[in-house]
């Protein structure tokens, strides 16, 4: 009886270890870089370049100073096109004495 206590015992322990490895790796490759590190840039798109535009700038978190904003004019159905845009920036750290 005891026996079987053990071995059911050493049985739960190693398929516990098993459903830890899966959830730690779902966890750090999964979810992606996305789950650690934040996002410096946001996209759009729109028929209007400066609205476009604008739009992203006031995504932009307070503090950051913006490093790229750049537009590209995209053709669509028939004679008609869009504009995508990316706004990228990055954050200074104060209290390292970074620009």
């Amino acid at each position: 009886m005891f026996l079987c206590v053990a071995i059911s015992w050493k049985a739960v322990l190693l398929v516990m270890r098993i459903l830890s490895a899966i959830l730690l790796s779902f966890l750090l490759f999964g979810f992606g870089s996305g789950a650690i590190a934040t996002d410096l840039s946001i996209s759009g798109s729109g028929r209007n370049r400066e609205v476009t535009l604008n739009k992203l700038l006031s995504k932009v978190p307070e503090g950051a100073a913006i490093t790229d904003a750049t537009c590209k004019r995209i053709g669509i159905a028939g004679l008609n096109y869009q504009y995508r845009c990316s706004v990228a920036w990055e954050f200074s750290n104060q209290y390292l004495g970074a620009p």
